[in-house]
């Protein structure tokens, strides 16, 4: 039900909505239409999720979008990278992602989302160079999951995340038909299941 309304906001932007500069702008956007269709909306959520066992990263507490009606939640984690910053971002995306296994394994929220929205095509284009991590994102088939460690700074490879679940990113990547909402954008949206 959420994910069918996420991609229905990108495939009819709403004429009230406007243009996506960064995540607080998608935050805003979405939340707007999702409140306007009967939803109840709480922003930057403070949520205690337990990171999973093998997991190094710091804690994280706030879930930038919690969504709820007819008794059912849905935790919603945010990304706009448009300056660069690719695999720090992928690695932070899939930090979000053991973040929402964590919410849902805990019983805070039935339903997860993470979504990333940008019009910066080194997140889903094969340019031949880059490493594991970009791989999960621009070739179709891979598999995203298990221990993924980070890829960059001084604690590369020490630091990792972990999820529990398997996911297909590389193949969820949508055009955004509207560019009043983020001009040559497009989104990832997954369902996060732990």
């Amino acid at each position: 039900m959420i994910g069918d309304f996420i991609h229905s906001f990108f495939a009819n932007v709403p004429d009230a909505c406007g243009s996506i500069y960064n995540e607080r702008s998608l935050q805003l956007e979405l939340a707007h239409a999702f409140r306007i269709a009967g939803f109840g909306v709480q922003f930057e959520r403070p949520i205690l999720a337990l990171r999973p066992i093998g997991s190094t990263k710091k804690p994280k507490h706030n879930l930038d979008l919690l969504i709820s009606r007819d008794g059912q939640s849905a935790a919603i984690e945010l990304k706009v990278p448009l300056n660069g910053r690719h695999p720090e971002t992928m690695y932070d995306f899939c930090a979000d992602v053991e973040f929402v296994e964590s919410i849902i394994a805990d019983g805070k929220a039935e339903h997860g989302y993470c979504l990333m929205v940008t019009n910066d095509k080194a997140f889903w284009d094969d340019s031949g160079r880059g490493s594991t991590i970009h791989d999960f994102f621009r070739k179709p088939g891979s598999v995203l999951n298990g221990i993924i460690h980070k890829p960059t700074g001084n604690d590369k490879g020490i630091e990792a995340v972990v999820m529990s679940g398997s996911y297909h990113v590389a193949d969820m990547w949508r055009q955004i038909q509207e560019n009043r909402l983020i001009a040559k954008g497009r989104y990832l949206l997954i369902e996060v299941s732990p």
